[in-house]
């Protein structure tokens, strides 16, 4: 009897404890699909967008979730893309995320989509535009962008191009119908630096539906195995960033090491490589710092 009793008080409690251990979902006020932000405010609303389109943004603002974490999952033709997280940094937030359309490979009919979540169990919900026949689509600068009420958004690490080749076809299966019978290569540097955008940010799920659509880019049998080695250096980059996550800094430093001699630095994924070093070389230091700090509050 006592027994059940304690279990009937003890309930609400451990209730109440995993209510003020999850916070409550943010409000979505407005998500949308534009062109351009201008004064923290999308120019327009789109469902649709002609297929030359430079970049691609999404818009949302968000009410009652301070200091949460806000996440846009980008998907390509319902293939998962890039992940961009963003931070709340008020119960009054207004923040988007970006992506580069140009050297993608895009067709008109192809559909970007993105899911909004917050904290685990927050599904927020999805958005989708289709691209259409070229047009005249406005403008913008080649690289992806976030940006707060507070400060100016953001600019990832440039890229730099792998030198120029030929021209190459407008999409991925005009290329696969037209590729050259002389197998001649293509002009893949848009491809290039779009990987080593995604690599930069640590997608590696993304870099690697990238090289899937160079891959379809070509006929080239260099240009495929270049591009085979890139993908087999990519999967290693993955599971450098696994080791970095776990935290296990002398493995993840033997197999930088070793990607770092088997990577030619003309790859993609030679800068992402140089990142990681000093990204190492900082937990390496935190390490050290909390070393110091248990042995000095040792009794």
């Amino acid at each position: 009897m006592r027994v059940i009793l304690l279990a009937s008080l003890l309930t609400p409690v451990l209730a109440m404890a995993q209510t003020e251990s999850q916070p409550a979902c943010p409000t979505l006020a407005r998500a949308s699909f534009t062109t351009a932000v201008e004064n923290r405010e999308p120019i327009n609303t789109v469902s649709q967008v002609p297929v030359d389109t430079a970049e691609l943004l999404f818009y949302t603002e968000v009410h009652d979730g301070s200091n949460q974490t806000l996440y846009h999952h980008w998907s390509l033709n319902g293939e998962p893309f890039v992940d961009v997280t963003l931070e709340i940094g008020s119960d009054f937030w207004r923040t988007w995320s970006s992506k580069t359309l140009t050297g993608l490979g895009m067709k008109a009919g192809d559909t970007w989509g993105v899911s909004v979540t917050g904290a685990p169990g927050c599904e927020l919900g999805h958005w989708q535009v289709t691209l259409t026949e070229s047009g005249n689509a406005p403008a913008a600068p080649d690289t992806p962008t976030q940006a707060t009420p507070d400060r100016a958004a953001p600019t990832p690490p440039s890229a730099s191009p792998p030198p120029s080749r030929t021209e190459s076809p407008t999409n991925a299966d005009d290329a696969q119908q037209a590729a050259p019978t002389d197998s001649a290569p293509v002009d893949l540097s848009a491809n290039f630096m779009a990987i080593e955008e995604l690599l930069t940010l640590g997608d590696t799920r993304g870099a690697r539906s990238a090289i899937k659509r160079a891959r379809a880019l070509t006929g080239n049998a260099q240009q495929l195995a270049d591009l085979d080695q890139m993908d087999k250096d990519n999967q290693a980059f993955a599971e450098l960033n696994q080791l970095i996550r776990q935290r296990d800094i002398p493995a993840a430093r033997q197999k930088l090491q070793a990607l770092m001699v088997s990577v030619p630095p003309e790859s993609p994924v030679y800068p992402a490589l140089q990142g990681r070093h000093k990204l190492l070389d900082q937990l390496n230091e935190m390490n050290r710092d909390s070393a110091g700090l248990q042995a000095a509050s040792a009794p």
